[in-house]
């Protein structure tokens, strides 16, 4: 019955959210929407399409021309506002050059949330997919839709992948850390930050060769990866009215703006804000308040064990159903060293952290940087010490 009640208060959000902003639209709406799926959904024969458009698109230098583009603008979309209005367009952008090949083409998106625990187990990353880690001394990719590529930018090498960890990957970060950063997050000063210092950097990281460099989208696994970061700033969009928040810094240090052009595109931020209009004519495979991984299961877990105070500093939004008043209140920096088991059905691993030449390849302010690891890692404390068992 609890649960009952969530989901329908979970679609009146939606419907605020939606239903309230459209003075801000300038653009037309889509005549037709396309769905980007998440990759272990599609078919063989969806498949199959796929991986021949992204080897004609090998064939054709357009890795290589995206690769140029990401490496050449990497000062300006990251460690400040353009980092989500950017990679909206960019893999848009790649997305369209696809459907030249194909018109059935869309990019999929990777929920690496499910696979947070142990991401080198992940079925993504066998030779059914996108292929494993890579082999011998250049660290060569050797199965998946990318075997035994060379790429051309910004000099010819073989695609390469080196985990992290000797081949093991630490634990990425929890669905149920990235819905509380969901809930918590109100601006785009905080919620970039949050996203880019957490989940983004660790999935490059881990990855690693040709993930860790300025020519990231050499290896398609970045558009999975930047798929899946742009469906979760749709779900924080979506939620609490904020369709068209946008602030913070741009790479310049002014204030961001909706009419702020994004970098290396002739367009305002605010043409990329709204999924369904302009040229964003996609949405993603499931509602965003109503997500598999973040649906029945966790909600129910979330609300059946923790204790009103923690259920309402952690995820106000859900506390908020429950409860008719909620006080939201930010814990302190803390750090801990240990942490339950790492199964499903036990407590929540501690997630990796950015390494120190990740940031400073990036220039992050470390300030930042701490601030986003000791909120992480106070989150795990919380929900390991009220008990909390996650389904995933």
């Amino acid at each position: 019955m609890r649960l009952s009640s969530s989901l329908t208060a979970a679609a009146v959000i939606s419907l605020s959210a939606l239903g309230s902003v459209e003075a801000q639209q300038t653009q037309p709406a889509c005549s037709s929407i396309y769905t980007r799926p998440e990759i272990l959904s599609l078919t063989p024969s969806q498949w199959s399409n796929i991986s021949g458009v992204l080897g004609a698109m090998q064939r054709d230098g357009w890795f290589a021309w995206f690769a140029y583009l990401h490496n050449q603008w990497f000062g300006q979309i990251h460690g400040n506002s353009q980092f989500f209005p950017f990679h909206r367009r960019f893999v848009q952008d790649w997305e369209s050059v696809g459907q030249r090949y194909s018109g059935s083409f869309v990019q999929p998106y990777w929920d690496e949330m499910r696979d947070y625990r142990a991401p080198a187990s992940s079925q993504v990353l066998t030779s059914n997919w996108v292929g494993g880690n890579g082999q011998g001394a250049n660290n060569c990719v050797v199965n998946g839709n990318q075997a035994g590529w060379t790429m051309t930018f910004p000099n010819r090498h073989c695609l390469s992948r080196n985990f992290a960890n000797n081949g093991n990957p630490t634990s990425w970060y929890s669905p149920e850390y990235i819905q509380s950063t969901i809930q918590r997050d109100i601006t785009m000063a905080q919620f970039r930050p949050d996203i880019e210092f957490s989940l983004h950097g660790v999935v490059h990281i881990s990855i690693g060769g040709d993930m860790v460099q300025g020519f990231s989208s050499n290896d398609w696994t970045f558009m999975l990866h930047h798929a899946n970061l742009d469906r979760l700033w749709w779900q924080w969009q979506t939620s609490n009215n904020r369709m068209w928040v946008m602030d913070g810094s741009n790479y310049d240090n002014t204030q961001i703006t909706l009419n702020t052009n994004i970098a290396y595109y002739n367009m305002p931020v605010r043409n990329v804000m709204q999924l369904g209009y302009g040229s964003m004519c996609y949405q993603y495979a499931s509602n965003p308040l109503k997500r598999r991984d973040l649906g029945s299961s966790i909600e129910a877990t979330l609300i059946d064990t923790l204790p009103k105070d923690v259920l309402s500093t952690w995820f106000p939004d859900t506390a908020k159903i429950m409860m008719p008043v909620v006080n939201i209140v930010r814990p302190p920096p803390a750090l801990a060293t240990s942490t339950p088991g790492l199964t499903p059905g036990s407590g929540i691993p501690f997630p990796a952290q950015m390494t120190e030449e990740w940031i400073q390849m990036h220039h992050y302010n470390k300030t930042d940087v701490n601030r986003v690891n000791n909120d992480a890692r106070n989150f795990v404390i919380a929900m390991n010490s009220a008990g909390y068992k996650s389904p995933v």
